[in-house]
């Protein structure tokens, strides 16, 4: 599954910043999980859904700070900060679930996604499981890779 969530769709946390993508999105469905934010403050200063999250937090060109917060039980999060000056490429694993940030500048994904500042794209299931990168432009872009990898033999579900 892939899934394009631009800047202007994330919910807005007041001065804290922006939840980018979380499971579950809403309130009433399974035990939540994991929570992706954009933070324009200090990390950590988001509230996390449960007092027991684990938080993982990296800065971003031009102050904001990406940090995932997430079950300790179900979910072991990670985050790391790409320039996609080298075209890398970001693989994963069939069971982990990685949500893909610009930041600073565009970037284009799989030669047909171009994401703009605090663009997301989500990448779970089985398709797929690596995608090229690069930098279209100029710019100064950066690419945050939050990877989201199940503590369990089971794979990681969401539905936004």
């Amino acid at each position: 599954m892939r899934l394009l969530l631009r800047a202007n769709a994330h919910r807005h946390l007041g001065d804290a910043g922006w939840e980018v993508a979380a499971s579950p999105d809403t309130p009433r469905r399974e035990p939540w999980q994991w929570q992706v934010c954009l933070l324009t403050g200090d990390p950590g200063h988001a509230d996390a859904p449960s007092p027991t999250a684990v938080r993982v937090a990296a800065p971003l060109p031009g102050g904001t700070t990406v940090e995932v917060a997430a079950d300790p039980l179900t979910v072991a999060p990670a985050v790391e900060v790409l320039d996609p000056a080298s075209s890398p490429t970001v693989v994963r694993t069939e069971g982990e679930l990685v949500v893909l940030i610009a930041s600073g500048g565009r970037v284009l994904i799989e030669e047909r996604h171009l994401l703009a500042d605090a663009d997301a794209l989500v990448l779970a299931g089985d398709d797929p499981l690596g995608v090229g990168v690069h930098r279209p432009d100029g710019s100064d872009s950066r690419l945050a890779v939050v990877r989201l990898t199940p503590v369990r033999d089971s794979a990681l579900s969401w539905v936004p």
